[in-house]
């Protein structure tokens, strides 16, 4: 029973790479900073391959990519608010470093949306008005994080039953077991 739920896990991470309204697309990505707390953001999930390694994209200059240098782990929270299903899922995320994988992902990325990674100033700095982002001509900032999962655990809300589960990976099979919700 476990493996049908996995299943329907993995299901639906691969339906939100297609979906743009799956609830699953845009997830919270936490991070812990050099003193340990927590910090959380709303990322993308851009791609999932047959491993489960998950991508995002960021600008490199910011705080989640000066966290992941000191702190490799991370937390995933998706939220399904129809169904009530909770995904939570923790692993280790680094920085693609390949330059020909981080230009070919560029190369796909709508021109608008290049943007977003081309501001003259590191996310997170203060300004004084929102139309004073300055935006770099022939330069840009993009990389790439690629997620290896390690756990995952759901979590739905039923009537008249909660149903949790928590998946590990071991020796590149997850294993299954239901814990008390």
């Amino acid at each position: 029973m476990t493996d049908l739920i996995l299943s329907t896990v993995i299901r639906d991470l691969k339906a939100a790479l297609e979906d743009k309204d799956h609830p699953f697309r845009y997830f919270t990505l936490a991070t812990s900073d050099i003193n340990g707390t927590p910090r959380l953001r709303t990322v993308v999930l851009r791609h999932m391959d047959e491993d489960l390694n998950m991508t995002v994209y960021t600008d490199r200059r910011s705080k989640k990519v000066t966290h992941l240098r000191d702190s490799r782990g991370v937390g995933l929270l998706f939220f399904d608010r129809e169904r009530n299903l909770q995904i939570s899922i923790r692993g280790r995320a680094e920085e693609v470093r390949d330059e020909l994988t981080r230009k070919r992902i560029w190369t796909e990325i709508p021109q608008q949306s290049r943007k977003d990674y081309t501001t003259e100033q590191a996310p997170g700095k203060e300004i004084e008005h929102p139309e004073k982002v300055e935006y770099l001509q022939e330069q840009h900032f993009f990389t790439a994080l690629r997620i290896r999962l390690d756990r995952i655990e759901y979590l739905r809300l039923n009537t008249p039953n909660h149903v949790r589960v928590l998946f590990k990976k071991e020796n590149n099979v997850w294993k299954g077991t239901y814990l008390v919700p």
